[in-house]
């Protein structure tokens, strides 16, 4: 019962009970076993768990997260004989703070997050929340040049915005030839969810992976990040279509 004292610091919006320690754990087990799959076996698999992670800092977790999965699950590649480069795709409608935390002073690992501008306020804080150890600027890159923000306006829809900055992403991701692609793949852009107002489709989400496995292949390991409307299917729908390229 006194497991989710570990975690102390959690804040900001984010509550515990006396499962959340080991469902993050568990989370964290998934998204290494997705690791092992693309390095090991050429086969992406997409580690379905909650809570989500890309929120949580190294010492404490924020936003519903508890445990960084994504950044753990990339540092853990960069222990594998075969890798000496790692990327990270973030496509959670919300900048993931914690991963750029947590990666900003390892320069084998490149981290890209396209988000909702943040200065609109319907993220809910500001760029200078003391508790974000990193900002959602574009013009925070970190200090060693290895984090890429894109920030995009209210209403960016997949031919009007968000094509052109997954490309800027891949670019960035790119340049440092990674042997291994993490994808925290949030679905909060969907039209359907109202915790962000981008306005993604279900069917963007195949478009998103036809992309990156064009660039990439089946070196990829994903997890689930944020995405809240299950109520009407959308959140399924987005899911089943982004992991269709690699089935």
């Amino acid at each position: 019962a006194d497991r989710p004292m570990r975690l102390n610091p959690v804040y900001s919006r984010t509550l515990i009970d006396q499962h959340s320690y080991d469902a993050a754990l568990n989370a964290v087990a998934d998204w290494m076993e997705s690791v092992d799959s693309a390095l090991q076996d050429d086969k992406p698999k997409f580690a379905l768990v909650r809570p989500p992670g890309h929120h949580a800092c190294r010492s404490k977790g924020m936003g519903g997260c508890l445990l960084n999965s994504a950044a753990i699950a990339a540092v853990y590649a960069l222990d594998q004989p075969t890798v000496k480069s790692v990327a990270i795709l973030d496509i959670d409608a919300h900048h993931g703070n914690g991963i750029a935390h947590c990666i900003q002073d390892i320069p084998e690992i490149r981290y890209c997050s396209i988000h909702e501008d943040a200065s609109s306020g319907f993220l809910g804080r500001s760029r200078d929340d003391p508790e974000d150890p990193r900002s959602a600027s574009s013009d925070d890159t970190g200090p060693l040049g290895n984090i890429q923000n894109i920030n995009l306006p209210s209403g960016t829809t997949w031919e009007n915005g968000y094509r052109d900055a997954l490309e800027r992403a891949v670019a960035f991701l790119s340049e440092q030839d990674p042997d291994i692609l993490l994808v925290a793949a949030g679905f909060d852009a969907l039209d359907a969810d109202l915790t962000s107002k981008l306005r993604l489709q279900p069917s963007d989400f195949k478009r998103i992976a036809d992309t990156l496995k064009r660039e990439f292949g089946t070196r990829v390991a994903m997890g689930l990040e944020g995405g809240y409307c299950w109520q009407g299917g959308e959140l399924s729908e987005g899911i089943l279509c982004f992991v269709e390229p690699w089935r």
